[in-house]
Order: C-alpha cells, then structure tokens, then sequence
C-alpha cells in the first residue's frame, strides 16, 4: 500500500506536471525561443529540466541514508544543451521528464514512511530550507513541484511573446 506521504506528493507534482504539460502544448515551433534577449530559449529550459546528460533521479534518491549523509552538489542555473538535444523534438523532451517524475516516484511507492525519512545534505537548500538535510520527499517536492512550477512560469512568458493564447491546463482522472 502506498504510503499517504507519496500520495499527496504524487498529487502535487502530478499538479505541477499537468501545468508544465500545458505551457509546452503548441510550442514545437518555438523551441528556439525565448520571452526576450538574454533570457532562456524552451529548449533551454527542457535541457536545464533534464540535468546533466545520463542523470535520473533513481540513483540519487537511493543514495539518501540514515546515517554517513551522501552530499549532493546541485549547481543552479546550468543548462545542459547537448549536440543530442538540439535534435530532440518537445515531444522527446516531455516523454524524458515525465520518466524522470514516474521513476522518482515509483521508487517512493516501495518505500516505508520510515525508509522515506532517509536524508542527505544539500548545500544549496539550505538558505530556502533552513537546513542542509533534506529527505527524500522534501527532494522531490523542491524538484518536481517547486522547480518545474517556477520554470512552468517561464515558459508561460515564451508562450506570451510567440503570441500562443494563455496555456489551459487539462484536468484528468487518475
């Protein structure tokens, strides 16, 4: 049975992802571009979204632990444009984040409320949170709810200066 800390997250980032989903409708075309000079293209942001080339966060919410904290370094603002990115399509782009929210949470659903309680530190989190260790479902949620909802608000702001109309978010039954 899943525990009530990974529903209410699934139902959060589920939220985000349909918000997410709803700003990309209709932006093949402007995959090159950006609400003004300087600022991020959508390709951009899909490839910041992405991490690193290889990266899943799998791997990164095993290595949370009990004891011996694991340090994960996160380095804001990169943007991993790649010479295998510049040819995906939105479509590429939408399948690879949405298995990296799936997998995220399909490892959570095996999880303990107890074994969910593991940690490591954080460096970067700790001006937003306080504190440098973070467990696995405060990482998710910074990940997958906060991070995409802020860059969901940029691509709102693409969508705005291609001229595309406000992105309505469809409600599904899950």
């Amino acid at each position: 049975m899943t525990s009530q800390i990974v529903n209410e997250l699934r139902t959060r980032t589920d939220a985000v992802w349909a918000r997410l989903s709803a700003q990309l409708r209709g932006m093949e075309s402007y995959l090159e571009r950006s609400d003004a000079p300087g600022e991020w293209t959508t390709r951009q942001v899909l490839c910041h979204l992405l991490f690193e080339p290889g990266w899943r966060p799998g791997p990164v919410l095993f290595s949370f632990a009990t004891a011996d904290l694991p340090v994960i370094e996160i380095k804001p603002g990169q943007m991993y444009v790649t010479p295998e990115r510049q040819m995906m399509t939105l479509r590429q782009f939408e399948n690879a984040l949405d298995r990296h929210r799936r997998e995220a949470l399909a490892y959570l659903e095996t999880l303990s409320d107890a074994d969910l309680q593991r940690k490591a530190r954080i460096p970067l989190f700790k001006p937003l949170l306080g504190t440098d260790e973070v467990s696995m479902p405060i990482w998710v949620e910074v990940l997958f709810s906060i991070h995409w909802g802020d860059h969901a608000d940029q691509l709102a702001k693409i969508r705005k200066a291609v001229g595309l109309p406000e992105a309505t978010v469809l409600v599904t039954a899950t």
